[in-house]
């Protein structure tokens, strides 16, 4: 009964354990990061702003309704001789107004708002573009540790496994009488000693494991399991990350501030010249009273007329609006230099970076190629009894290492990979 208990538990932890791709993994992370949820609302209200109401080119159309009663005493002696007192008389006076305004010109400042507003949109999509991209790297780096990790393990499970027969053989030949207790002893440390190795190492895979989890915004303890296989980029070429250099979110960005400021330019230009607007409406007054001369008056019917206004002086502000813009698109065109100067840089020493680590890549694979083949070959010949326990205990130090090594020249190749593409802005792409 026990041990279908044990394994109904072990089957229902495996089944806990949700395996999931690269792609998979960034979906989620970029659908609950805390991050990109916050700039999406940015993004969302960028989009909610630019809209043709918002450049004043449509009409505005209101309804005005305004009603007053006055209690008040009333004294008029006429030129007649005619004399009226009253206390406690009334009268109302009603108002109300449907009337429409529309500016027509105002120095095209309102075509000058459309293009800003277009471009801050612009930005806000730019900004999530760059927000993705980050969280992508951020996201591959975490995924591909797990699996770097698992790949350790196995090279130390694999030594175990040959440290377990070495100490068979040892115990054998202690049978034989042709092996001493002290093979046998070190054997064991050597078994003991791995298997503390094995159980790091696992620590480490579930570390790395609640990395990814927060990455994705899943709880820490979440069970995941990872695709064992690292994927490259192929026939990634330099020149055409330089070209696509030019399309960087952050350069964009800062190509279209340029452009947000000589709007500016143009809408502090635009306080020195006329504007004219139109209105039309209808409109309906009623007043009445109880006591006076007049104890009804009411008018109503439609009117048109404009507004014409020409900026004569108001002490220079607009002059140095306009300055202040100007410095401010300079400020941006220097911004660009720099950030073009420095993002080009980053490229250059990561296309070096990527070019070492594949170079490294390669030699490491054929050095565990090596390993692996010397290995086997001193195996062999300890089971023959043509080398000692010392020899194979190298054997086995040499072949951890240089796999060990592989391991990590195979994972610096895919960071540099993903920090390549991020200095070019390709990444996701």
């Amino acid at each position: 009964m026990k041990k279908y208990f044990v394994f109904f538990l072990f089957i229902s932890f495996i089944s806990k354990a949700q395996k999931i791709t690269l792609e998979e993994a960034i979906q989620t992370a970029l659908k609950n990061n805390y991050d990109i949820q916050i700039i999406q609302n940015s993004n969302k209200i960028a989009q909610l702003n630019n809209f043709t109401g918002n450049t004043g080119k449509l009409p505005r159309v209101n309804l005005l309704i305004n009603d007053n009663y006055q209690l008040f005493g009333i004294n008029q002696l006429l030129a007649n001789g005619t004399e009226t007192n009253r206390n406690g008389a009334t009268s109302n006076n009603l108002n109300a107004t449907v009337r429409a305004d529309w500016l027509i010109f105002n120095g095209f400042r309102g075509t000058s708002t459309e293009k800003r507003l277009d471009l801050q949109e612009s930005n806000s999509q730019l900004n999530l573009k760059s927000q993705n991209q980050q969280i992508t790297a951020s996201v591959t780096v975490a995924y591909v540790e797990i699996i770097r990790q698992k790949q350790i393990k196995k090279v130390l499970q694999s030594s175990l496994e040959v440290s377990e027969k070495r100490l068979e053989i040892v115990k054998k030949r202690a049978e034989l009488g042709t092996a001493n207790q002290t093979d046998i002893y070190l054997a064991d440390l050597d078994i003991n000693t791995q298997r503390q190795a094995v159980f790091s190492q696992d620590l480490a895979i579930k570390q790395a494991k609640v990395n990814l989890n927060i990455l994705m915004g899943k709880k820490a303890e979440d069970e995941i399991e990872v695709v064992d296989d690292i994927t490259f980029q192929k026939d990634i070429s330099i020149e055409k990350l330089r070209q696509n250099l030019k399309n960087s979110p952050q350069i964009k960005a800062i190509q279209n501030n340029i452009e947000v400021n000589k709007n500016l330019e143009q809408e502090a230009g635009a306080g020195r010249l006329p504007t004219f607007n139109l209105n039309a409406g209808y409109t309906y007054t009623r007043n009445n009273s109880t006591a006076g001369f007049l104890l009804l008056n009411q008018n109503y019917g439609p009117f048109v007329g404009f507004n014409f206004t020409l900026p004569l002086y108001n002490g220079n502000i607009n002059n140095r609006q306009l300055e202040i813009a100007k410095t401010q698109t300079k400020t941006q065109e220097l911004e660009l230099a720099r950030v073009e100067q420095n993002l080009q840089g980053e490229l250059e020493r990561q296309w070096q970076a990527y070019l070492l680590a594949s170079e490294q890549a390669k030699a490491e694979e054929k050095n565990a190629q090596t390993a692996q083949e010397y290995l086997k070959l001193m195996q062999k010949r300890f089971e023959l009894g043509q080398s000692n326990i010392i020899e194979i205990r190298e054997a086995q130090r040499v072949t951890e290492n240089t796999e060990g090594r592989k391991i990590q020249s195979l994972f610096s190749l895919k960071v540099a990979e993903i920090q390549l593409l991020l200095a070019a802005g390709m990444l996701g792409e």
